[in-house]
Protein backbone atom coordinates (compact mmCIF):
# COMPACT_ATOMS: atom_id res chain seq x y z
CA UNK A 1 0.00 0.00 0.00
CA UNK A 2 1.19 3.51 -0.80
CA UNK A 3 2.38 5.17 2.41
CA UNK A 4 0.27 8.21 1.56
CA UNK A 5 -2.84 6.05 1.90
CA UNK A 6 -1.95 4.95 5.42
CA UNK A 7 -3.32 6.76 8.46
CA UNK A 8 -0.97 9.43 9.77
CA UNK A 9 0.92 8.56 12.92
CA UNK A 10 -0.32 11.81 14.45
CA UNK A 11 -3.02 14.33 13.59
CA UNK A 12 -2.39 17.77 15.09
CA UNK A 13 -5.14 20.39 15.15
CA UNK A 14 -3.71 23.87 15.61
CA UNK A 15 -0.81 25.57 13.85
CA UNK A 16 0.24 27.92 16.62
CA UNK A 17 3.45 27.66 18.66
CA UNK A 18 2.40 24.48 20.50
CA UNK A 19 1.06 22.62 17.46
CA UNK A 20 3.85 23.67 15.10
CA UNK A 21 6.56 22.85 17.63
CA UNK A 22 5.00 19.44 18.25
CA UNK A 23 4.89 18.77 14.50
CA UNK A 24 8.53 19.83 14.13
CA UNK A 25 9.73 17.57 16.96
CA UNK A 26 7.69 14.57 15.80
CA UNK A 27 8.82 15.08 12.21
CA UNK A 28 12.46 15.08 13.31
CA UNK A 29 11.79 11.71 14.93
CA UNK A 30 10.51 10.44 11.53
CA UNK A 31 6.88 10.13 12.52
CA UNK A 32 4.30 10.92 9.85
CA UNK A 33 2.35 13.99 10.94
CA UNK A 34 -0.57 15.92 9.47
CA UNK A 35 -0.77 19.44 10.88
CA UNK A 36 -4.01 21.39 10.41
CA UNK A 37 -3.35 25.13 10.62
CA UNK A 38 -6.82 26.44 9.73
CA UNK A 39 -8.06 28.32 6.68
CA UNK A 40 -7.29 31.82 7.97
CA UNK A 41 -4.00 33.73 7.64
CA UNK A 42 -1.43 32.71 10.20
CA UNK A 43 -1.57 35.11 13.12
CA UNK A 44 1.57 36.33 14.83
CA UNK A 45 2.17 34.39 18.04
CA UNK A 46 1.82 36.70 21.01
CA UNK A 47 4.94 37.81 22.84
CA UNK A 48 4.72 38.06 26.61
CA UNK A 49 6.89 40.28 28.73
CA UNK A 50 10.33 38.80 29.24
CA UNK A 51 10.26 36.86 25.97
CA UNK A 52 12.19 39.33 23.82
CA UNK A 53 15.02 36.82 23.42
CA UNK A 54 12.87 34.37 21.48
CA UNK A 55 13.76 33.68 17.83
CA UNK A 56 12.20 36.12 15.38
CA UNK A 57 10.66 33.19 13.49
CA UNK A 58 8.24 32.73 16.38
CA UNK A 59 7.15 36.37 16.59
CA UNK A 60 6.77 37.40 12.95
CA UNK A 61 3.75 36.32 10.90
CA UNK A 62 5.61 35.87 7.60
CA UNK A 63 8.55 34.06 9.18
CA UNK A 64 6.20 31.84 11.19
CA UNK A 65 4.39 30.90 7.98
CA UNK A 66 7.75 30.15 6.34
CA UNK A 67 8.66 27.99 9.33
CA UNK A 68 5.52 25.90 8.76
CA UNK A 69 6.29 25.58 5.04
CA UNK A 70 9.88 24.49 5.63
CA UNK A 71 8.70 21.96 8.20
CA UNK A 72 6.49 20.30 5.58
CA UNK A 73 9.30 20.34 2.98
CA UNK A 74 12.12 18.86 5.04
CA UNK A 75 10.25 16.52 7.39
CA UNK A 76 7.48 13.89 7.05
CA UNK A 77 4.95 16.56 8.02
CA UNK A 78 1.98 17.49 5.86
CA UNK A 79 0.61 20.97 6.54
CA UNK A 80 -3.08 21.26 5.65
CA UNK A 81 -4.59 24.75 5.46
CA UNK A 82 -7.99 23.39 6.42
CA UNK A 83 -10.39 24.28 9.21
CA UNK A 84 -11.33 21.13 11.07
CA UNK A 85 -14.91 21.09 12.32
CA UNK A 86 -15.36 17.54 13.63
CA UNK A 87 -13.24 14.95 15.39
CA UNK A 88 -14.18 11.39 16.29
CA UNK A 89 -12.79 8.08 17.40
CA UNK A 90 -13.53 5.14 15.12
CA UNK A 91 -14.48 1.64 16.34
CA UNK A 92 -11.06 0.36 15.20
CA UNK A 93 -9.29 2.77 17.57
CA UNK A 94 -8.14 5.23 14.93
CA UNK A 95 -9.10 8.88 14.95
CA UNK A 96 -10.70 10.81 12.13
CA UNK A 97 -10.93 14.55 11.59
CA UNK A 98 -13.22 16.29 9.10
CA UNK A 99 -13.21 19.76 7.60
CA UNK A 100 -16.16 21.94 6.60
CA UNK A 101 -16.08 20.48 3.07
CA UNK A 102 -16.50 16.89 4.23
CA UNK A 103 -12.87 15.85 3.63
CA UNK A 104 -11.57 13.38 6.21
CA UNK A 105 -8.13 12.38 7.47
CA UNK A 106 -7.41 9.31 9.64
CA UNK A 107 -4.66 9.05 12.22
CA UNK A 108 -3.38 6.79 14.98
CA UNK A 109 -3.07 9.50 17.63
CA UNK A 110 -4.56 12.98 18.00
CA UNK A 111 -3.08 16.16 19.47
CA UNK A 112 -5.37 19.09 20.24
CA UNK A 113 -3.44 22.37 20.13
CA UNK A 114 -6.05 24.74 18.71
CA UNK A 115 -5.55 27.41 21.35
CA UNK A 116 -8.19 29.45 23.13
CA UNK A 117 -10.24 32.55 22.56
CA UNK A 118 -10.39 35.48 24.95
CA UNK A 119 -13.65 36.69 26.45
CA UNK A 120 -14.45 40.40 26.48
CA UNK A 121 -15.89 41.73 29.77
CA UNK A 122 -19.45 42.96 29.44
CA UNK A 123 -18.54 46.59 30.10
CA UNK A 124 -19.52 49.38 27.71
CA UNK A 125 -16.52 50.84 25.90
CA UNK A 126 -14.09 48.08 26.91
CA UNK A 127 -13.68 46.70 23.40
CA UNK A 128 -13.00 50.14 21.92
CA UNK A 129 -10.31 50.85 24.51
CA UNK A 130 -8.83 47.39 23.96
CA UNK A 131 -8.65 47.91 20.21
CA UNK A 132 -6.92 51.25 20.80
CA UNK A 133 -4.39 49.43 23.03
CA UNK A 134 -5.47 51.42 26.07
CA UNK A 135 -5.89 48.34 28.26
CA UNK A 136 -2.51 47.32 29.66
CA UNK A 137 -1.77 43.59 29.47
CA UNK A 138 1.55 43.50 31.33
CA UNK A 139 2.83 45.34 34.38
CA UNK A 140 5.57 47.67 33.20
CA UNK A 141 7.62 50.50 34.55
CA UNK A 142 6.69 53.80 33.00
CA UNK A 143 5.92 57.45 33.59
CA UNK A 144 2.28 57.64 34.59
CA UNK A 145 2.42 61.13 36.00
CA UNK A 146 -0.46 61.92 38.30
CA UNK A 147 -2.82 59.49 36.59
CA UNK A 148 -3.27 56.43 38.85
CA UNK A 149 -2.62 52.88 37.72
CA UNK A 150 -5.62 50.61 38.20
CA UNK A 151 -6.45 46.90 38.02
CA UNK A 152 -9.76 45.73 36.55
CA UNK A 153 -10.59 42.74 38.77
CA UNK A 154 -13.07 40.93 36.52
CA UNK A 155 -12.79 37.68 34.58
CA UNK A 156 -9.63 35.79 35.57
CA UNK A 157 -8.73 38.60 37.97
CA UNK A 158 -12.02 38.29 39.86
CA UNK A 159 -10.44 35.41 41.78
CA UNK A 160 -8.80 36.67 44.98
CA UNK A 161 -5.37 35.09 44.51
CA UNK A 162 -5.10 36.25 40.90
CA UNK A 163 -6.27 39.75 41.81
CA UNK A 164 -3.73 40.07 44.63
CA UNK A 165 -0.94 38.81 42.39
CA UNK A 166 -1.81 41.41 39.75
CA UNK A 167 -2.08 44.20 42.31
CA UNK A 168 1.34 43.51 43.83
CA UNK A 169 2.90 43.21 40.37
CA UNK A 170 1.53 46.61 39.42
CA UNK A 171 2.50 48.10 42.78
CA UNK A 172 6.18 47.46 42.00
CA UNK A 173 6.01 50.02 39.19
CA UNK A 174 3.45 52.49 40.52
CA UNK A 175 3.34 54.68 43.60
CA UNK A 176 -0.32 53.78 44.13
CA UNK A 177 -2.82 51.27 42.75
CA UNK A 178 -6.60 51.36 42.53
CA UNK A 179 -8.63 48.18 42.08
CA UNK A 180 -12.05 48.13 40.39
CA UNK A 181 -14.13 45.07 41.33
CA UNK A 182 -17.09 46.11 39.13
CA UNK A 183 -19.92 45.57 41.59
CA UNK A 184 -18.32 42.76 43.63
CA UNK A 185 -18.32 44.00 47.26
CA UNK A 186 -17.18 40.61 48.62
CA UNK A 187 -14.01 40.64 46.51
CA UNK A 188 -13.45 44.27 47.48
CA UNK A 189 -13.69 43.41 51.18
CA UNK A 190 -11.37 40.41 50.83
CA UNK A 191 -8.79 42.55 49.05
CA UNK A 192 -8.96 45.28 51.69
CA UNK A 193 -8.52 42.72 54.46
CA UNK A 194 -5.26 41.54 52.90
CA UNK A 195 -3.49 44.85 52.28
CA UNK A 196 -2.14 47.20 54.90
CA UNK A 197 -3.57 50.73 55.15
CA UNK A 198 -0.20 52.22 54.20
CA UNK A 199 0.22 50.09 51.04
CA UNK A 200 -1.23 52.83 48.81
CA UNK A 201 -3.81 50.39 47.45
CA UNK A 202 -7.45 51.48 47.23
CA UNK A 203 -10.45 49.40 46.19
CA UNK A 204 -13.58 50.61 44.38
CA UNK A 205 -16.56 48.22 44.41
CA UNK A 206 -19.04 50.33 42.41
CA UNK A 207 -20.29 49.11 39.04
CA UNK A 208 -18.48 50.46 36.01
CA UNK A 209 -20.97 52.04 33.63
CA UNK A 210 -18.48 52.70 30.84
CA UNK A 211 -14.79 52.88 29.99
CA UNK A 212 -13.83 55.63 27.55
CA UNK A 213 -10.54 56.69 25.92
CA UNK A 214 -8.92 59.52 27.86
CA UNK A 215 -8.83 62.56 25.57
CA UNK A 216 -5.74 63.88 27.39
CA UNK A 217 -3.66 60.71 27.01
CA UNK A 218 -2.76 58.28 24.24
CA UNK A 219 -2.83 55.31 26.61
CA UNK A 220 -5.14 56.19 29.48
CA UNK A 221 -8.86 55.67 29.97
CA UNK A 222 -11.69 57.36 31.83
CA UNK A 223 -13.69 55.05 34.08
CA UNK A 224 -17.32 56.11 34.53
CA UNK A 225 -18.70 54.63 37.74
CA UNK A 226 -22.27 54.06 38.84
CA UNK A 227 -23.51 57.19 40.56
CA UNK A 228 -21.85 59.62 38.18
CA UNK A 229 -18.29 59.47 39.52
CA UNK A 230 -15.59 59.63 36.84
CA UNK A 231 -11.89 58.73 37.22
CA UNK A 232 -8.90 58.69 34.89
CA UNK A 233 -6.52 55.74 35.01
CA UNK A 234 -3.97 53.59 33.26
CA UNK A 235 -5.97 50.37 33.34
CA UNK A 236 -4.46 46.87 33.59
CA UNK A 237 -6.51 43.78 32.85
CA UNK A 238 -6.06 40.17 31.84
CA UNK A 239 -8.98 38.75 29.90
CA UNK A 240 -10.44 35.35 30.66
CA UNK A 241 -10.22 32.64 28.01
CA UNK A 242 -12.31 29.72 26.85
CA UNK A 243 -11.98 26.87 24.38
CA UNK A 244 -12.50 27.91 20.78
CA UNK A 245 -15.73 27.56 18.84
CA UNK A 246 -19.37 26.87 19.59
CA UNK A 247 -18.71 23.12 19.60
CA UNK A 248 -15.16 22.59 20.93
CA UNK A 249 -13.37 19.37 20.09
CA UNK A 250 -13.18 18.58 23.80
CA UNK A 251 -16.98 18.51 23.91
CA UNK A 252 -17.20 16.36 20.77
CA UNK A 253 -14.86 13.79 22.34
CA UNK A 254 -16.41 14.25 25.82
CA UNK A 255 -13.06 15.05 27.38
CA UNK A 256 -12.78 16.05 31.01
CA UNK A 257 -12.17 19.75 31.68
CA UNK A 258 -10.56 21.61 34.57
CA UNK A 259 -12.42 24.13 36.74
CA UNK A 260 -11.13 26.91 34.47
CA UNK A 261 -12.59 25.16 31.40
CA UNK A 262 -9.26 23.97 29.98
CA UNK A 263 -8.77 20.42 28.72
CA UNK A 264 -7.62 18.30 31.65
CA UNK A 265 -4.33 16.50 31.02
CA UNK A 266 -3.05 13.62 33.10
CA UNK A 267 -0.29 13.91 35.67
CA UNK A 268 0.40 10.18 35.32
CA UNK A 269 0.60 10.04 31.51
CA UNK A 270 2.07 13.38 30.36
CA UNK A 271 -0.26 15.46 28.16
CA UNK A 272 -2.80 12.63 27.82
CA UNK A 273 -6.44 13.70 28.10
CA UNK A 274 -9.22 11.60 29.61
CA UNK A 275 -9.48 9.70 26.29
CA UNK A 276 -6.71 7.26 25.44
CA UNK A 277 -4.79 8.39 22.36
CA UNK A 278 -5.87 12.04 22.60
CA UNK A 279 -3.26 14.53 23.81
CA UNK A 280 -3.48 18.28 24.37
CA UNK A 281 -0.98 21.12 24.57
CA UNK A 282 -0.81 24.90 24.46
CA UNK A 283 -3.50 27.35 25.51
CA UNK A 284 -6.39 24.87 25.21
CA UNK A 285 -4.80 22.89 28.06
CA UNK A 286 -3.57 25.92 29.99
CA UNK A 287 -6.19 28.68 29.94
CA UNK A 288 -4.85 30.36 33.05
CA UNK A 289 -1.22 30.63 31.90
CA UNK A 290 -1.24 31.69 28.27
CA UNK A 291 2.34 32.57 27.34
CA UNK A 292 4.41 31.90 24.27
CA UNK A 293 7.15 30.17 26.24
CA UNK A 294 4.65 27.85 27.92
CA UNK A 295 3.01 27.00 24.58
CA UNK A 296 6.38 26.16 23.05
CA UNK A 297 7.36 24.04 26.04
CA UNK A 298 4.04 22.19 25.97
CA UNK A 299 4.45 21.58 22.23
CA UNK A 300 7.82 19.97 22.82
CA UNK A 301 6.52 18.05 25.81
CA UNK A 302 3.48 16.62 24.07
CA UNK A 303 5.67 15.63 21.11
CA UNK A 304 7.97 13.69 23.44
CA UNK A 305 5.01 11.92 25.06
CA UNK A 306 3.45 11.00 21.72
CA UNK A 307 6.78 9.91 20.22
CA UNK A 308 7.39 7.62 23.19
CA UNK A 309 3.97 6.06 22.68
CA UNK A 310 4.55 5.51 18.96
CA UNK A 311 8.05 4.14 19.40
CA UNK A 312 6.98 1.83 22.21
CA UNK A 313 4.34 0.38 19.90
CA UNK A 314 6.81 0.11 17.04
CA UNK A 315 9.39 -1.84 19.07
CA UNK A 316 6.68 -4.05 20.56
CA UNK A 317 5.48 -4.99 17.07
CA UNK A 318 9.05 -5.58 15.91
CA UNK A 319 9.73 -7.90 18.84
CA UNK A 320 6.52 -9.80 18.07
CA UNK A 321 7.52 -10.20 14.41
CA UNK A 322 10.96 -11.51 15.39
CA UNK A 323 9.44 -14.03 17.80
CA UNK A 324 7.04 -15.18 15.08
CA UNK A 325 9.81 -15.86 12.58
CA UNK A 326 10.70 -19.60 12.28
Amino acid sequence: MDESELPADVLIIGGGPAGSNAAWELGKAHHRVTLFVGDKPVSSPGSEAGESSLPAVLKNRELFHLFQQETSKTLPVTVERKRITEVRRLPNGLFEVEDAGGNVWPGRLLILADGAEEVMPDIAGYQTCWQQQRILMHPSEGKHGRVPVAVLAVGDLAELTMALHAVWQIRQYASAVRVYTHGDPELAQELLSRVSPDAAITVESAYIQEIQPDADSSHGVTVQLDGGKSEKAFLYHRRAAQLKGNDPFARQLRLELTESGAIRISARVPYMTSMDGVYAGGDCASLGQRTLLKALAMGEGVAAAVAARLERGRWKNLAYEEESCP
